[in-house]
């Protein structure tokens, strides 16, 4: 009886070892993430208090997606991210705008001055979209795919694809791309 006492205990010790190291190893932040929390600590230190409330606002919502199914794990989804607060923002300084409220106005619009420097300043044009559409086409074509409107759309946007990380609206991607087809 004491000897299967003792072969029991180092299975269940070696089982807890191993869930517990596959529950401590962290993912990696995405560099636009990084880059905002650095930001924040510096204007924590400069005591920047309009900057960093939106800094901690941001971080906040990304905090918050990691809690669901869809957590924020790329540049990209970061730049949805801020794309989506500054339209926010921009709707809301419009109705401060019509509600004569120049004070909230120019808060909001302070906001989006700030979260303008993490979007690229580069965005591509419709010229260019349209020959990366027509040379994914044409690869598809080439190596005998099937070529609609979802496939093409699979190979531009996912990840390692011609658009995986441009600053591009997906709905004018696709409407591109049906026009094409």
């Amino acid at each position: 009886m004491l000897a299967a006492r003792f072969s029991y205990k180092p299975k269940r010790l070696l089982f807890w070892c191993a869930y517990s190291s596959t529950a401590s190893t962290p993912t990696a932040a995405p560099s636009l993430l990084l880059k905002v929390r650095n930001d924040m600590k510096a204007a924590m230190k400069a005591k920047d208090g309009s900057r960093l409330d939106v800094l901690r606002g941001l971080i906040s919502e990304v905090t918050n997606a990691a809690k669901s199914s869809k957590p924020i794990t790329t540049d990209s989804q970061m730049l949805n991210l801020i794309r989506k607060r500054v339209k926010s923002s921009e709707s809301a300084a419009e109705e401060f705008q019509n509600a004569k409220r120049e004070d909230l106005r120019a808060r909001e619009v302070a906001q989006i001055g700030v979260l303008q420097e993490y979007m690229p300043s580069k965005t591509l044009s419709e010229g260019d979209l349209t020959t990366i559409i027509q040379d994914a086409i044409g690869k598809m074509k080439a190596e005998g795919k099937d070529v609609n409107r979802g496939s093409v759309m699979k190979a531009l946007v996912a990840e390692g694809g011609s658009l995986d990380g441009q600053l591009v609206d997906k709905k004018d991607v696709a409407m591109l791309v049906q026009g094409i087809i």
